[in-house]
């Protein structure tokens, strides 16, 4: 019991023998339980909050989740909830393996930042300097409109004909393979700069950018220069069959059944990381450091793309950015195959929320939860 909740006990122990509560005392008692509430050890090795565990109180039967809060630093609330294998009873922990669909561009993002500190490339350099099979893109599809998701171009989440040349090419298509398509069948959705327009395209061509740079397998390069340096050993990007059929690695459910393999699985840059609670920790808190990248270049993800219009998009480098209950945050959703997740960032509150879900069809989604949980911590 902390030193404030100890002293209203006292106050109300007084104001009972005195026949009289103090007015308001009730809700400061309860806002203390909501603040001030120490969390408590977990079964499986993390610290629970029982406010969190009410907010997953319906995924404990089932396919399910994760759910870490960090809070100044400090992991506050960390647990696992549900199945990670129905079928077989296997439960989720702090230790199971999620992909993290479009979560996972955060750290192509931070690759090409690494790139642009060695000099590598600049971020309006045209795509077509580094990558010649797309010189036909021109000069205004830049490395910066391709990380804002304002490039104009038109991928194979934009096209049939685009996306069933790309499964022809290959039985596992590459980023490779995705050049080559693009080469042949690419087109333009708008002009440069026009709209902002969500592409997975757009960041599997980064993840060739970084291949092409640094000499580099996606996977190789983030092994190398993220997961490695932070110690985010449970952390990969595919291919990697032997970690991907791990045991630590969930299953993901849609309202079907288990979800089965895709056949772009293999395209990294968009979103092809597994990883678990404990990993983000480090990851999240390298962002307060210069670990990965210097401050200064860092603070480039969090500014808004701006549209040729001077409208901005409130989309940085792979972070969504917004303004919730009055505070800044940075974030970012993910889903693919079943699986869902999000990352919360208070950057001036030194909060954060991950959750990640094995399933596609709970009704707040891993975002609602991901809010929901922040708002016990900012109140």
């Amino acid at each position: 019991m902390s030193r404030k909740t100890l002293l209203l006990a006292l106050i109300m122990i007084f104001a009972l023998a005195c026949g009289s509560v103090p007015a308001g005392e009730d809700q400061a008692e309860e806002e203390v339980q909501v603040i001030e509430e120490e969390p408590t050890a977990g079964a499986d090795g993390g610290v629970t909050s029982p406010e969190i565990d009410n907010l997953m109180a319906g995924y404990s039967d089932g396919p399910g989740g994760a759910v870490m809060v960090i809070k100044n630093g400090e992991i506050v609330h960390q647990k696992g909830y549900g199945f990670a294998d129905v079928e077989n009873g296997v439960p989720i922990t702090i230790d199971t393996v999620f992909h993290l669909g479009s979560v996972g561009k955060q750290f192509t993002a931070l690759g090409v930042i690494m790139l642009e500190e060695q000099g590598l490339l600049t971020y309006d350099d045209p795509i077509g300097m580094h990558l010649t099979e797309l010189e036909w893109m021109g000069s205004d599809v830049t490395i910066r409109r391709l990380l804002h998701h304002t490039s104009g171009i038109m991928g194979y989440d934009d096209s049939d004909e685009i996306y069933n040349a790309l499964v022809a090419s290959s039985d596992r298509p590459s980023n490779e393979d995705l050049l080559s398509v693009l080469a042949e069948q690419g087109g333009m959705l708008t002009d440069p700069g026009e709209e902002y327009s969500y592409s997975n395209t757009g960041y599997d061509i980064l993840g060739a950018l970084i291949e092409r740079l640094s000499g580099e397998k996606y996977p190789v390069f983030m092994e190398e220069n993220i997961f490695g340096p932070l110690g985010m050993t449970s952390t990969f990007a595919v291919l990697n069959d032997e970690r991907l059929n791990g045991e630590k690695v969930a299953e993901s459910y849609s309202v079907d059944g288990v979800y089965e393999p895709d056949v772009l699985d293999a395209l990294n840059g968009s979103g092809s990381i597994y990883s678990t609670l404990g990993d983000l920790y480090l990851y999240d808190q390298a962002l307060y450091t210069d670990t990965l990248v210097a401050q200064d270049s860092l603070a480039e993800a969090f500014v808004s793309g701006v549209l040729n219009n001077g409208d901005e998009t409130a989309y940085g480098f792979a972070f969504d950015l917004g303004e919730y209950a009055g505070e800044t945050y940075v974030g970012h959703s993910g889903a693919w195959l079943g699986f869902e997740s999000y990352y919360l960032r208070f950057p001036e509150k030194e909060l954060t929320v991950v959750v990640l879900l094995n399933l596609d069809y709970s009704q707040e989604g891993a975002e609602g939860i991901a809010f929901s949980a922040a708002d016990l911590y900012l109140k």
